[in-house]
């Protein structure tokens, strides 16, 4: 079976915190053993069992860790602010992490006890979690969990590209790129919003965007920009033709958002639709910002798409998309989908007239 994008995501993020812990403990394992040979005053020797049990050790307390984040520390701080979702997740970690410390003195004891290779005093080895030696250990855990909480928050906030965008300055300097994007909106949205007031749209887009991240990441786009109760998706040129895409992910939006209609209807008196337009073309990609650095995507592509959006209502279509565009699909991908030639018009602020296209599923 396939993985979604999502699932992989949180199945490498579970790893990459499991991972986090065990480098962490090898590191404390090495430092320790380096102060112990000076403390004794003759060079350590290295115990390949002593080791392989502390990663042992350190895989069950990241493991632990990594699941009780994704199934219990990623949805109770969601609404949390970043302080408060921090201190929460680093108490959380710590005590996750004790778990799975816990979860293996216990399992190494049953191991020993079946298989009869040793003696095993699990009283003795509980002991660690009873007496003062326990306090060293509660503050070694609290010292290598807040790094680990702060770099996920941070990632969870930032995105997984943009920092690897920061990292590797590859915005630094402005470049041309070529890109697909696609402006989504909501249909009659506004009276909507005077209906429900300002806190209620707010938790009706919260959870509108929420319920289509997911789609957005499986067919490989990227959020560009929320805009009021818009949002702006791009994808680089190879990614967005593959298959139809950036089409696909449009009509599995659209799915989805009738599947969850009861849901909808029920909460906010509101089923949402969305309708798009789309448009492929050269931009400059760079970072803007002295304070707060943004990536950004500038000229003629991503005005012209947001120009097709606006021409949803006057064509009563929910997918608009330009010629150059059209043309870049596969022929065989094309031909599951119905098409119909809109005409080609001259949009506001465009020199050219722009052919578009209507596509159904």
């Amino acid at each position: 079976m396939m993985f979604e994008n999502k699932t992989l995501q949180k199945t490498l993020a579970a790893l990459w915190i499991t991972a986090e812990y065990v480098a962490a403990f090898v590191a404390y394992y090495g430092l320790m053993t380096v102060i112990g040979s000076s403390l004794l005053g003759h060079p350590s020797s290295f115990d390949l069992f002593s080791f392989l049990r502390f990663i042992a050790l350190a895989f069950f307390a990241g493991g632990v860790v990594a699941l009780v984040n994704q199934f219990l520390i990623v949805p109770l701080t969601a609404k949390m602010s970043f302080l408060w979702s921090f201190l929460a997740g680093v108490v959380l970690y710590v005590f996750s992490a004790l778990v799975g410390l816990f979860i293996y003195v216990l399992v190494e004891h049953l191991v020993v006890s079946v298989i009869g290779s040793g003696y095993s005093d699990l009283h003795a080895a509980l002991q660690l979690f009873l007496h003062l030696e326990f306090l060293p250990l509660l503050f070694f855990l609290f010292m290598i969990s807040l790094p680990i909480r702060n770099l996920h928050l941070l990632i969870t906030r930032v995105g997984e590209k943009n920092i690897l965008n920061a990292l590797f300055d590859r915005y630094r300097v402005p470049h041309e790129e070529e890109r697909i994007f696609m402006f989504m909106d909501l249909y009659g949205s506004t009276p909507i919003a005077e209906k429900l007031g300002h806190a209620r749209y707010h938790d009706l887009l919260y959870n509108v965007f929420n319920d289509i991240s997911d789609l957005i990441s499986r067919y490989s786009g990227e959020v560009y920009q929320y805009v009021g109760d818009a949002v702006i998706v791009t994808w680089d040129i190879t990614q967005g033709t593959k298959k139809m895409n950036c089409v696909r992910c449009f009509f599995e939006i659209q799915n989805k958002m009738s599947a969850l209609s009861g849901k909808y209807r029920r909460s906010y008196g509101y089923q949402p639709q969305f309708k798009a337009g789309m448009h492929v073309g050269k931009v400059i990609a760079g970072e803007v910002g002295d304070m707060k650095k943004e990536i950004v995507y500038h000229g003629d592509t991503v005005n012209t798409a947001s120009r097709i959006q606006a021409e949803c209502v006057h064509f009563h279509q929910h997918l608009l998309v330009s010629e150059e565009l059209f043309m870049m699909f596969p022929v065989n991908c094309l031909q599951k989908v119905q098409t119909e030639f809109i005409g080609c018009l001259k949009l506001k602020g465009r020199t050219h007239d722009v052919c578009l296209y209507a596509l159904l599923k």
